[in-house]
């Protein structure tokens, strides 16, 4: 304390202390000394639970911008040419809770209540009703939402008239209940539990670099225990060495099967998906204080469904979304209470749009950094972009038709609805686009008799196949001479039920 004292004072302590100060005086300086230090312990305090990688997932390649705007664009354009018929989306998802043998509520090994409690604010965050959005509006002035005078200098259009609007994704996460089998069922819907001493796996806390750690995670616990990519979102719950390698999350992009050779962040079928810390998961139990309501798994999912960071990881780099005013780069430990506007004028004419100079940064985007209080929105061009990945990747765009199948239905649906998703369910065609090959491949429960047909868009018979007593099976067809352009393959079971889907030829 001595030697703190006479930093304060000049190396000037013990002169102070034989000046002839009243009793009174030597007790309010000591008190504000006293206010000082707790100040300077509470700065230290923060600064260390800010020494954190709020993010891991790596930033996307220029080819993968390249396709996937293009997509963006066909997409306005049908949902344009439809007159902006919304769609309504059902994601299935699993937690994979990663544990060492503890008693379940004991972390890591996290209580069933924490773990669905994630789930939910998913539903509440992508249909702009999360914690704290009512705080959004309030900050706006003369009747307008924030960013009125962004929205107005950027023409942004409907319903951006009066400044940038919460969105809603009309989209809802619901727990997986039936395992990937098709037959059997999670004790408690939405949650895996794995314990990896049973495994003979090492403890996920034992790395001690970010890139040991995701080494780990990609190279043994996901591959052992993804659930089908194409059918669940799979999200991985662990703890981590939080003394060196502190990581909130990280998440996989939605790969294009018209790109080849492409590693991370594109997930394939052993490491498709989102992990995030134990101590971030849901707002309830063993969470951190900065990062407990929910919002990291709620950013990862935003990657996982093709989102850029708000400030398109670079120096006022561009996220591709219009109504996402231009940052210089990541907002770490904003907390909420946060003055509005925020962060001007540091990215004049940047990017792709004019400047942030009048309504700053939009450091509540669920794409910043910002401490979880203060996250509570994603944009309408966001949502185009996620809507984009639902329905053009592979991995993303059969996702809410499993979800009929392996999702506790809400009420009962009608028999031929079931069947009919089920046989979607249970036949992939792939590659799609193809060139030269085509290879069908059925996952019955039970021997089955199957007719594929498929036909040119005006109808016109190219293959006609019948097929008895199938279950696992794959079918090939040489499909070279086929002209380039749209095709359709029905499938009819023996009970009568059909479904078509479409193929592209290259």
């Amino acid at each position: 304390l001595k030697f703190i004292f006479s930093i304060i004072f000049n190396n000037n302590f013990n002169a102070i202390l034989k000046t002839n100060f009243s009793l009174l005086f030597m007790k309010k300086i000591t008190l504000s000394i006293l206010f000082v230090l707790g100040a300077i312990v509470f700065s230290l305090a923060q600064s260390v639970n800010r020494n954190i990688n709020r993010c891991s997932t790596e930033a996307t390649t220029a080819d993968w911008d390249e396709w996937f705007n293009q997509k963006v664009e066909l997409f306005k354009a049908e949902k344009i040419a439809s007159k902006g018929k919304a769609n309504t989306y059902v994601i299935p998802v699993v937690i994979h809770v990663i544990h060492g043998g503890q008693n379940v509520g004991t972390y890591p090994n996290i209580s069933d209540a924490q773990v669905l409690s994630q789930i939910q604010i998913l539903t509440d965050d992508f249909q702009g009703v999360g914690y704290n959005t009512n705080q959004y509006a309030n900050m706006g002035s003369g009747g307008n939402l924030p960013f009125y005078n962004y929205a107005v200098a950027n023409n942004l259009p409907s319903p951006n008239a009066n400044g940038v609007a919460i969105a809603n994704m009309d989209i809802q996460f619901k727990p997986a209940w039936v395992k990937p089998n098709g037959i059997d069922t999670l004790d408690v819907a939405g949650i895996d539990r794995v314990d990896f001493t049973s495994k003979g796996w090492t403890n996920p806390t034992s790395f001690t670099s970010a890139t040991s750690f995701k080494n780990y995670m990609d190279g043994t616990i996901k591959p052992a225990t993804i659930w089908n990519p194409t059918k669940y979102l799979n999200v991985w719950v662990s703890d981590c060495n939080s003394s060196s390698v502190l990581l909130l999350g990280y998440s996989t992009f939605p790969a294009s099967s018209t790109l080849t050779g492409l590693a991370a962040p594109f997930g394939n079928s052993n490491t498709d998906g989102t992990w995030i810390w134990a101590k971030s998961c849901g707002d309830k139990g063993t969470i951190d204080p900065n990062y407990n309501k929910g919002r990291t798994l709620t950013h990862e999912v935003g990657h996982y469904f093709g989102l850029r960071h708000t400030w398109g990881d670079a120096n006022c780099g561009t996220d591709y979304c219009n109504d996402v005013p231009p940052s210089f780069t990541s907002n770490i430990g904003i907390a909420w209470p946060t003055n509005y506007p925020f962060n001007k004028n540091t990215c004049a004419g940047a990017g792709l749009y004019k400047s942030n100079a009048t309504d700053g940064e939009m450091f509540m985007n669920f794409m910043d950094y910002c401490d979880d209080e203060a996250l509570w929105m994603f944009t309408n061009d966001q949502v185009t972009r996620m809507e984009t990945a639902l329905a053009n990747s592979p991995n993303r765009s059969n996702l809410t038709a499993s979800a009929l199948l392996v999702c506790k239905p809400d009420v009962a649906s009608s028999p031929e609805l079931i069947a009919k998703q089920y046989l979607n369910l249970v036949i992939d065609i792939y590659p799609n686009p193809a060139t030269n090959n085509l290879s069908i491949q059925t996952k019955f429960a039970s021997n089955t008799s199957l007719s594929i047909v498929i036909t040119n868009a005006i109808g016109q018979v190219f293959i006609s196949k019948s097929e008895k007593n199938i279950t696992s099976s794959t079918f090939n067809f040489d499909i070279s001479n086929f002209a380039k352009g749209v095709y359709f393959i029905t499938f009819t079971d023996s009970k009568g039920t059909s479904i078509t889907k479409k193929l592209i030829k290259a």
